[in-house]
């Protein structure tokens, strides 16, 4: 009886199963096989424009991006010169700087621009001309009428120029065309009062060729618009010099993807991007005979894959029958028994293909449960009795705060008052440290954990080792991270101590820039090596740590960022033989009151 009901349901189901396979091939594959063929022959040309016009705009957006980023980066350059107090005294007009110390100045500043445009390429040159008869030249020498974007800058009192590209004479390269970065110098103690002009040089062609990236299959041809809508560069091609391109800027809106455009006897696509950091809006256009060349290729490649597409669907349709259906009937009958609780179920195992792997795993399986069942429970039992001793083995933690103070009150008592000192630094710093647990302290009680840590280093290293630590008094209880400063100073300490320095300084300050906070931890360590520094810079930037100490900043890094938002975090500012400044940024998120602390 039992036979007889396994045999009709098997029947049953190997029944529907094979025409439900027919019906499915022919409904769901055959026919729509067809229908998308001829579907696809009267919308294969929109869909190439479509993705035509995705690839060239995801194309265009990475090299504008690209560029944004290469503008924004000599930005930061000309932002950080304004504010480097080395070159304000520099360039200071009175009192006069001494000639050994403007030699200094001069160096440090060299140091800085130098290593700018040996890591861009896109730089050409960077000059710096001081009221005071002080002047830095750095890069190819050029000469070049630049007095136009010099007046406007000069109007603008300390306002970004940018302007359109321009031909100029290098020694070099002979005659060379740059697009320039042009400003103001003003002091940084009187904003109003310029010390003289920065102009940073960069390389057209690179410029051009970047953008030239961005192009499907390298054709057509970009120029770029400034904000008063006068061409800033263009491709060198033929077909540019014979209309004007600024009518063009108002065809494309800049809410328009794209656009089409006759020019002379040829049809473009006209694409616009801007760079919101330089107002520049960027075009490209492209001839529609691109667009037409990949018809006819689709169009041969279309009708060989629906021939394909049919005739393997004719063979699946008879292969699938006697290969798989029959199979998966039996594998679905030996499943329901498991369902039901029956783990004595087994496959037999009838050749090498797919479904007997199938089987044979299922036939594993069946065995692992089995097992499991066998042993789960106690497993569940030794796992709480581990949990458990887990806790037991913990130490309280204020058993040993109370021991520390202990200790601490008996060094007094037997008038040992260094040693006391000492263990009551070490009870703050393990006290600073737990933080009753929580994840986010104050400035003021993070600097105060900083200080025992540094105290305690102090007394070990003795008169080799100074520090600092300044804050301003209305940012002292402003929020940050616990653990965020402290591991810094431990780093100098471990790996970038000078020991050929009679004494090694370490010097913390916090301060408030526009709303947010800049920690500085700078020191006159040995720095670190210029390979090792890209490295580092670039796991922050792509955050992917590449050993122990990255990974240490990188970690400081991506809390900062995860908890305040993109933008704060970590920052290596610069790093040289003569020490490293490390800056940490991050949102003013409470003002009610402050201090300073050094180690006096």
């Amino acid at each position: 009886m039992r036979r007889n009901r396994h045999r009709t349901r098997g029947f049953g189901i190997r029944f529907g199963l094979k025409r439900k396979a027919l019906v499915i091939f022919s409904v769901l594959v055959i026919l729509p096989t067809l229908a998308v063929g001829i579907m696809i022959q009267i919308q294969y040309s929109n869909i190439l424009r479509k993705q035509f016009v995705d690839t060239t705009t995801r194309n265009l957006d990475s090299v504008v991006s690209q560029l944004e980023e290469q503008t924004s980066t000599v930005k930061d350059i000309a932002d950080y010169l304004i504010l480097s107090p080395d070159l304000n005294e520099y360039l200071r007009p009175s009192p006069p700087v001494s000639r050994e110390r403007t030699e200094n100045l001069k160096r440090t500043i060299d140091d800085f621009l130098t290593f700018h445009l040996f890591s861009k390429d896109y730089i050409r040159s960077i000059s710096i001309y001081g009221y005071n008869g002080n002047v830095i030249e750095l890069g190819e020498p050029i000469i070049a009428n630049e007095k136009e974007w010099l007046d406007k800058a000069v109007r603008l009192r300390g306002g970004i120029v940018w302007s359109e590209g321009y031909s100029a004479h290098s020694s070099w390269n002979g005659n060379i065309r740059v697009v320039s970065l042009v400003r103001l110098l003003n002091s940084f103690h009187q904003i109003t009062l310029p010390h003289g002009e920065l102009v940073i040089r960069l390389d057209e062609a690179k410029i051009v060729e970047l953008l030239e990236k961005g192009l499907y299959k390298g054709a057509g041809f970009v120029f770029v618009l400034g904000p008063d809508g006068k061409p800033v560069l263009k491709s060198n091609h033929p077909a540019l010099d014979e209309f004007d391109v600024q009518p063009l800027a108002g065809l494309a809106g800049p809410s328009a993807r794209y656009m089409n455009v006759e020019l002379g006897n040829e049809s473009y696509l006209l694409f616009r991007q801007s760079m919101k950091n330089t107002a520049w809006d960027v075009f490209a256009l492209i001839p529609e005979s691109v667009v037409n060349e990949e018809t006819s290729n689709v169009r041969i490649s279309m009708y060989m894959m629906i021939g394909v597409m049919l005739l393997l669907c004719f063979l699946a349709m008879f292969g699938f029958q006697y290969t798989i259906i029959r199979p998966i009937l039996r594998l679905t009958n030996e499943t329901n028994r498991v369902k039901r609780g029956d783990f004595t179920s087994h496959l037999p195992i009838e050749s090498n293909d797919e479904i007997s792997v199938l089987n044979r795993n299922f036939n594993e399986m069946v065995a692992t449960i089995r097992e499991l069942i066998d042993y789960q429970y106690k497993l569940e039992l030794r796992e709480r009795e581990t949990e458990l001793k887990l806790l037991q083995d913990q130490m309280d933690p204020h058993f040993l705060y109370n021991t520390l103070d202990m200790i601490r009150w008996t060094a007094r008592l037997e008038k040992a008052g260094k040693t006391s000192q000492l263990i009551e630094m070490l009870s703050t710093f393990f006290r600073s440290a737990q933080n009753n647990g929580q994840y986010v302290t104050t400035l003021r009680q993070e600097l105060e954990f900083v200080q025992s840590y540094l105290f305690l280093q102090k007394k070990r290293l003795g008169r080799r080792f100074r520090y600092a630590l300044y804050t301003e008094y209305q940012i002292a209880d402003s929020l940050i991270l616990k653990s965020s400063i402290q591991p810094l100073v431990e780093n100098f300490i471990k790996h970038g101590m000078n020991k050929s320095l009679p004494v090694n300084v370490i010097t913390v300050k916090c301060y408030e820039v526009e709303n947010e906070i800049r920690i500085d931890v700078q020191d006159n360590g040995k720095g670190i090596e210029a390979d090792r520094l890209e490295k580092i810079r670039t796991s922050l930037e792509k955050k992917q740590a590449h050993g122990k100490k990255v990974g240490a900043l990188l970690n400081i890094h991506e809390r900062l960022s995860i908890y305040f938002g993109e933008g704060y975090g970590l920052d290596i500012v610069f790093s040289s033989a003569d020490g490293t400044l490390v800056r940490l940024n991050i949102p003013n998120t409470k003002a009610n009151g402050g201090a300073e602390h050094d180690e006096t």
